[in-house]
Formats: structure tokens, sequence, C-alpha cells
């Protein structure tokens, strides 16, 4: 963890011989939700990164696991606090889909629906927390974007790319909502590099942010109204960081950010 500003940087978790990474902050900044090589958890035969998901407060350096014995990954703290979102395989193990645990780790819900089994990437919570936007796909490899209820209903499909080979390279992947739970940024392989897109929640209006080589990708979306976006250039092993306005105006670097791995998160006073 650090300020905003670069300072204040320590060190919250130690990974031994593992690795720690996908950190999300809750709403209070008090604990951070992530996922880790740490814990007990069933083999990921499949290959999907499935893995610990841990809450370590960050005064204390508590841990706990919340993950189910078959893990998960790409943890999410909801913006009300009450619960944490994650990906992780279903019951009888055959497809992915979203699961809700509280942040002690009880009350573990499966979000699958009948008939609906789609591979589920990354997630993001609408600011009054009863939404989520996610990447998913049902099997053939090209990602959209997709929102639903906290509880799993009215699933909607919003974005529509175009296949590209090979399977799984391409396709859209959610980034965050708008502050006011109006819009959201995501990054597209639309234009033959991964850059970013802003729209509306109902997926009109589409708007391309970025048009640079290589690959961008949203981490938050401040009250302030900037965008915090990630941008590899290359094959570096860790990202640059940049801010924007959804105008696409007043572009910002972040150079303090670098050695941060990607993801990232941010708490924001109220």
């Amino acid at each position: 963890m650090m300020n905003a500003d670069g300072t204040g940087r320590r060190r919250v978790t130690r990974s031994g011989p593992g690795f720690d990474f996908d950190p999300q902050l809750s709403p209070d900044g008090r604990s951070i939700v992530f996922r880790t090589s740490r814990g007990r958890y069933l083999p990921d035969t499949r290959g999907i990164g499935l893995e610990g998901i841990f809450v370590v407060d960050v005064q204390t350096r508590h841990e706990h696991p919340v993950h189910p014995p078959r893990g998960g990954l790409f943890p999410s703290w909801s913006p009300d606090g009450r619960a944490i979102a994650f990906s992780a395989l279903q019951s009888d193990l055959h497809g992915e889909s979203i699961h809700l645990v509280t942040p002690a780790g009880t009350n573990l819900r499966d979000l699958a629906e009948p008939a609906f089994d789609a591979v589920q990437e990354g997630l993001a919570w609408s600011p009054d927390s009863r939404r989520i936007a996610y990447s998913g796909h049902s099997g053939d490899g090209n990602w959209a974007i997709w929102t639903m209820n906290r509880d799993g209903s009215d699933r909607r499909q919003l974005t529509f790319p175009t296949p590209v080979f090979p399977r799984g390279s391409g396709g859209d992947h959610i980034g965050a909502w708008s502050p006011d739970g109006k819009q959201l940024v995501f990054s597209s392989w639309q234009s033959g590099d991964f850059d970013l897109f802003v729209m509306n929640a109902d997926g009109s209006d589409v708007r391309q942010l970025t048009d640079w080589p290589r690959g961008d990708g949203a981490a938050t979306w401040l009250r302030s109204g900037q965008i915090v976006f990630s941008h590899f250039s290359g094959d570096e092993p860790l990202p640059h960081w940049y801010m924007i306005n959804p105008d696409k105006t007043k572009l910002r670097s972040l150079p303090w950010f670098y050695g941060a791995g990607d993801p990232l998160d941010w708490v924001q006073p109220r």
C-alpha cells in the first residue's frame, strides 16, 4: 500500500515462496481481499488460474481465507462492504460463475443461472452495489461485457465484439463503473490493440478513449472524474500507469506507480 502521491509505501502481506496479487481494498480501506497461491484448494487442472482468496487486515496483517475448496480468482469488494464477489468453478466443476461471500468467509453463494454456462473473467461492482459488470463468453472464447443484478438475475450482454484468433485472445474486458453508475470503461481488441472504450451502462454510445500500440487496461474511475489505467508498450513485465479524463483530455503519467502490477486498487475519500 501507499499514498496516491507515491509516499508512505509499506508491505502488507508476505507470500513466502508463492505469490499474492489481484488486490482490492475494502470501502473503508481497513482490509484487502486478494488472490494468492497460498492456502488449501483443489488443483487447478484446467489451468484457469483458480487459487486462494484471502482477506488481510491492513493494520494487524491478520489473514483469513474466504475461498471455496475449489479456489477462485478476480476478487472484488462491493462498495457497501457487505460482500466479496469472485469467479470460481460451479459446484459441478463444469463451468465458471460468479460467487458471493461475506468478508468473514460465510454465506457462500453461486450465482450460476440454469442454461447459462458462460466463462467469466474480471468483474466490477456498480457504485450502489446493486449490479455487477463482468467479462464473459459462452465457450467460443469471444469475451463480451455483461451486467447482472447482485443476485444473478437480469443478465444483459452489452457488447458484441468480432471474434479474433486464436480464440480468447481478443474481445472486451471490463474495467470500472463511472462514479455516478451511468457509464462503464472497458478495454477492447476491436481496433487491433487493447484500447480503452467508454459506453453507457446499457451498452449504448460506445466511444474510443485511447489509441496506442499494445495494451491498455482500466483500473479505476475516480470520483474526481479521471480514469486510471495501465499501459503495456511491449514485452516488459510491468505496466506504466496513466490518468485520463473520459473526454480524452488531460492525459497524465503516474511514474511513481511503476513497479505496481496490474491490477491495482484505489481507496477514494467520500
